[in-house]
């Protein structure tokens, strides 16, 4: 009886200092003791700020770029013992007073090793400047510590707008980070803090290709890009699984959101918008991305006045489906005082898994309506596996600050999500508000193991923009995808960081890198950060290249086969492995021009290198495809 008794106790013992532990926050606000101390202003408006995370001097330890709109913009150098340094003066990135700046994203653009930042501005305070008028800014990382003002040279300082987000991504797959920006509006004739009742004229975001890391060139007509609107960034990402990056357009004031299909290889974007169902026509702010659900598909979540939106991915051609309400994300109404209830306002938003538990969470920053000083606290929404739960009140996070941008990284480097929040000053002085600061959150959990992993591209961008890593652990499957800008005009750690719970190991660990190339590990140990370069894969082919491409190059259970013939003439089309011998003859002895063919890949076909190859009389075209 008394054994009995002593176990009921200990059990009750563990239970309450379980509860105990829960109760605990989560995250500390670290701001001061980092030595971090920003504010983003703004004259008037709702508008920003962004805020880029990015290893500018390859040390290890991630760095921070924030936006300061009238203010200057802020450069924090991590000096890896949990505090900052602001070289913003000292590294060439201080503006004059004169240019509002907005986001900020951050890629290797001439892949020199070095880690370059562009930031999107609003306007310009220059008396002789049309109103609200800016370049947006291009600095090129020297490599010592510095950073120098390419705008000019790289194509984009005679270009002058009113632009929001902006993200890198390689839709070309040539190796070098391209450039979507989204602009706000062309032209404005109003209060800007209040839309209503203005004349204003929507502007065309601009689609840019890295010309070999010497310039950027627009390319928006090039690619049949047609987004208008009230456009507040967007986010390359490869919503179809087929390896090339495609592009989700958010647009404010009801735009609609724009999904735009990469037809890579072809030069083309397609909008499918709405047989997609991603058309939603909200006040959206910005999308975090993110496979919520480990089914393989990655999912979307939208920020929104009002309540957001969590479009769930459903694969193989078929619709987005909206799932806020069944999952929890639908967030209330906020009483303020006298119990006066405001509209939530979302802004940056992050699905990251925090508890180390497996299943991404979610993270979103609020923040009123400037100059609406009102408290809007920022939400943590926890995945329990079945849907999400608040647990913003006992996570530390429930800031009351004027939120904007957001992004996750392990600025401490112990295997846990940080979090750095981008905060607005109150336009006017009356409100409630007294937390204006942008602030700085450390991770606290106490558990779980974590796998990180970097990636070095060398045929791909250098950190693998818009790659994937894929890994199983304890027979669950998780994706991440590398961030080029996401959030509210921000970009998120470009390293890919796993929630193990109580697996040592990692099973098997694949990389799918934008470009073609795909790498694959196995056993990985736990808790540490591994560093994959990428491997050149040049394999001598028995023919010489031709008009015939696959797609998508590495394959599964089926793959596309494109070609063009100089003439309208008979062909064979024939697939063979690297030694020469015919697995299966596709199309014998037909008359044709171009065309395409969608091929089943038998399920007894190993992985491996194989090669497609049109036989028009001696003549022979080929491309290859890898088998995973």
């Amino acid at each position: 009886m008394k054994q009995i008794f002593f176990l009921f106790t200990i059990f009750m013992i563990s239970i309450l200092s379980f509860q105990l532990a829960k109760a605990q926050p989560v995250f500390t606000d670290v701001t001061e003791a980092s030595g971090i101390n920003h504010t983003f202003r703004i004259f008037q408006g709702t508008y920003g700020g962004g805020v880029a995370v990015l290893d500018y001097n390859n040390d290890g330890f991630e760095d921070l770029f924030i936006a300061g709109g009238l203010n200057k913009d802020s450069f924090y150098h991590n000096n890896g013992d949990g505090t900052f340094s602001d070289i913003t003066e000292l590294a060439g990135l201080a503006l004059n007073d004169s240019i509002i700046t907005q986001g900020a994203v951050s890629a290797d653009v001439n892949k020199d090793g070095h880690i370059d930042i562009f930031v999107t501005t609003m306007g310009s305070l220059h008396s002789d400047a049309e109103p609200f008028r800016a370049y947006n800014i291009l600095y090129l990382n020297n490599g010592n510590g510095t950073f120098t003002d390419v705008s000019t040279n790289y194509g984009f300082k005679h270009i002058s707008t009113f632009s929001t987000g902006a993200t890198f991504g390689d839709f070309n797959a040539d190796g070098y980070p391209d450039l979507y920006v989204g602009n706000y509006f062309d032209k404005f004739d109003g209060n800007l803090g209040q839309l209503v009742g203005a004349t204003t004229i929507t502007s065309v975001d601009q689609l840019y290709i890295n010309v070999q890391g010497e310039y950027f060139k627009n390319v928006t007509d090039l690619y049949r890009f047609t987004g208008t609107g009230f456009g507040f960034g967007g986010v390359f990402t490869d919503y179809d699984n087929d390896n090339d990056l495609d592009l989700y357009v958010i647009n404010d004031f009801g735009g609609p959101n724009q999904l735009y299909r990469n037809e890579f290889p072809d030069r083309t974007f397609t909008n499918v918008s709405e047989e997609s169902r991603a058309d939603y026509g909200i006040n959206a702010m910005e999308t975090a991305v993110g496979d919520y659900n480990n089914d393989g598909l990655l999912d979307y979540f939208i920020t929104n006045i009002g309540i957001g939106i969590f479009m769930i991915n459903r694969g193989s051609g078929l619709s987005f489906v909206d799932l806020t309400e069944p999952l929890g994300t639908a967030f209330q109404m906020i009483k303020i005082q006298n119990d006066d209830l405001v509209v939530p306002v979302s802004w940056g938003s992050n699905l990251f898994d925090f508890d180390n538990d497996t299943d991404v969470d979610l993270f979103i920053c609020m923040g009123a309506l400037n100059p609406e000083v009102v408290p809007n606290p920022n939400l943590l929404l926890e995945n329990n596996g079945v849907n999400f739960k608040n647990v913003s009140d006992e996570s530390g996070l429930s800031d009351n600050g004027i939120g904007r941008g957001s992004v996750t990284f392990d600025y401490d480097n112990d295997g846990d999500l940080d979090l750095f929040v981008v905060n607005q000053s109150p336009v006017t002085e009356a409100g409630l508000l007294t937390n204006t600061h942008s602030r700085l959150f450390r991770n606290d959990i106490p558990n779980g193991n974590w796998l990180k992993v970097q990636l070095v591209g060398s045929k791909s961008t250098t950190r693998g923009l818009g790659s994937r890593v894929e890994i199983v652990a304890d027979g669950i499957k998780m994706i991440r995808e590398i961030d080029g800008g996401s959030s509210h005009e921000s970009q998120n750690s470009s390293i890919a960081h796993f929630g193990l719970a109580d697996a040592s190991s990692v099973d098997s660990l694949i990389i799918k890198w934008v470009g073609g190339n795909s790498q694959s590990l196995s056993n990985v140990q736990a808790n540490q950060l591994i560093t994959i370069n990428e491997e050149e894969k040049e394999i001598d082919s028995p023919y010489a290249s031709g008009r015939v491409s696959v797609f998508p190059s590495y394959f599964d259970d089926q793959i596309m086969i494109r070609y063009e013939l100089p003439e309208f003439t008979s062909y064979t089309l024939e697939v063979i492995d690297v030694q020469g011998k015919r697995i299966e003859l596709l199309v014998d002895n037909e008359a044709g021009f171009n065309g395409s063919y969608s091929w089943d890949v038998p399920s007894t076909l190993g992985s491996g290198v194989y090669f497609f190859v049109i036989n028009v009389g001696s003549q022979r075209y080929v491309t290859r495809g890898v088998k995973l």
